[in-house]
């Protein structure tokens, strides 16, 4: 691995002060690109492998600036109206440039390794302070593994922990990668079944599980997260048979996430159809009657 600061990947975002994504402060980079199509997922953005705009309507104020600053002719104007053509969108990115109002934004842009890696030694001070550090997430950060392992690489040699939060649909070889830089890995399981993982996120939990239970054995600190789902995986008997998949991989601690509806705005920005908008987050008693099914084999905690 080299220190070329040239080095490029395709990022959705990045995000200073995140507290949801480790421990401490931390600051998150989200990676353009997910092999997988979980339907419950909240950064629906992320999913494709390219750039996509989103268009939030209803901060909109019809100024017109998008609609001159469009090559393509995306942005109109109707009975006073704004409309987006998404068939029409090139993706050059001027319309944002030109928003004052922050209606749009464009995920995935090219970013250099430079350039994330001066995002991030901005809040070494606060890392230092807080115990946190850098989480890579996404999408899914190991479609990119070259680019993690140099960002980590490099964070490590300033002694900023790393967490790569990943679903583990790759090949190992891609894991081998970023290992040697990486201090923890927040591991996503989806399912208990192979019929689950292929009908309902278009994964494989064979090779999740081969995947985590070899980070395990090459020493790697593994933290399964679980979302937890309405009506999917929210029942005792689906987390006992989760609960074995993670025994039998050596995982010790394991988080379990529920679901929010807090992505929903997203899926209208991006004209596409959000098929949890309508299912309602576990309270309390639900979330706290799966952590009992856990508590006995794993460390465990609920990330609300």
């Amino acid at each position: 691995m080299n220190n070329d600061m040239g080095y490029t990947a395709l990022i959705s975002n990045m995000q200073h002060f995140s507290t949801g994504d480790g421990p401490g402060i931390r600051s998150t980079i989200f990676f353009q690109g997910c092999n997988l199509r979980c339907p419950w997922c909240h950064n629906p953005e992320a999913i494709p492998r390219r750039p996509v705009l989103l268009f939030y309507k209803q901060r909109c104020r019809n100024c017109k600036l998008c609609v001159k600053a469009c090559p393509s002719g995306a942005h109109g104007d109707k009975e006073g109206q704004h409309i987006f053509v998404r068939s029409r969108c090139r993706l050059s990115g001027k319309c944002v440039l030109a928003c004052p109002s922050d209606a749009l934004r464009l995920s995935g842009t090219v970013k250099t390794l430079k350039e994330v890696l001066d995002y991030l030694y901005e809040d070494i001070d606060f890392y230092e302070a807080s115990g946190g550090g850098v989480t890579l997430s996404g999408g899914e950060p190991m479609l990119q593994a070259d680019f993690c392992a140099a960002v980590a690489k490099n964070c490590k040699e300033k002694g900023i922990s790393v967490i790569i939060d990943t679903a583990g649909n790759v090949d190992y070889s891609e894991f081998e990668k970023v290992i040697p830089f990486v201090d923890s890995f927040y591991y996503d399981l989806k399912g208990a079944s192979e019929e689950d993982y292929r009908g309902k996120i278009g994964g494989s939990l064979k090779l999740t599980v081969m995947n985590m239970e070899r980070l395990v054995k090459d020493g790697a600190e593994v933290t399964a997260r679980i979302p937890i789902i309405s009506g999917y995986n929210d029942s005792p008997a689906y987390c006992i048979n989760l609960c074995e998949i993670l025994k039998k991989a050596g995982v010790k601690n394991v988080h379990l996430l529920p679901f929010h509806r807090l992505g929903s705005s997203k899926y209208d920005s991006l004209g596409i159809y959000y098929p949890y908008r309508d299912t309602h987050p576990p309270d309390k008693e639900k979330m706290d009657s799966l952590l009992e099914v856990f508590k006995n084999d794993f460390g465990t905690k609920i990330e609300w």
